[in-house]
């Protein structure tokens, strides 16, 4: 089966989490930006208050076409317990996920509230069955804990 794992990274933890899965099962990745482009400060100020709205920020690309895909991971920070408007904006630009197994993962500072499942919900609304859900804090990641955790639930999902 063919993978692609698709997430926005504000501070480089999610890229981490995203880059050591597709390492580790050859899926495919694609990084989205937030044309907003946030410093740290404005994370909290504007950013956080989207999250909680359930915003979609404006992003690049601006498609995602995963027809060739069978599994798709979507990766996001957790900012005020929801997902990204970045993550918000990947569900909205998926083209061709119908009938596609999704994957939603985050990471965070603290406990991931309820962004995956928000971030779940999202992925379903769009046709896909979401077979799993991964989150990881930012101290396990600065440590090296649990980093397989994402490739255990993509491997699994692939029947690899």
């Amino acid at each position: 089966m063919k993978v692609c794992i698709v997430y926005y990274s504000a501070t480089g933890n999610t890229k981490m989490v995203a880059e050591a899965a597709a390492e580790a099962t050859g899926a495919d990745l694609v990084e989205v930006k937030d044309r907003a482009g946030y410093s740290k400060v404005m994370m909290y100020l504007k950013g956080a208050p989207k999250a909680r709205r359930g915003e979609k920020a404006e992003i690049e690309p601006a498609v995602i076409d995963v027809a060739a895909y069978d599994v798709v991971a979507i990766g996001t920070p957790v900012w005020a317990f929801r997902p990204t408007p970045a993550a918000n904006a990947i569900v909205a630009a998926l083209e061709n996920c119908e009938g596609k197994k999704g994957i939603a993962f985050a990471t965070s500072g603290g406990a991931p509230g309820e962004a995956l499942q928000n971030l779940a919900r999202q992925i379903e609304e769009r046709g896909m069955t979401v077979t799993g859900t991964f989150h990881i804090s930012d101290t396990e990641i600065k440590k090296g804990e649990r980093l397989d955790g994402l490739a255990r639930l993509i491997s699994t999902a692939s029947g690899a």
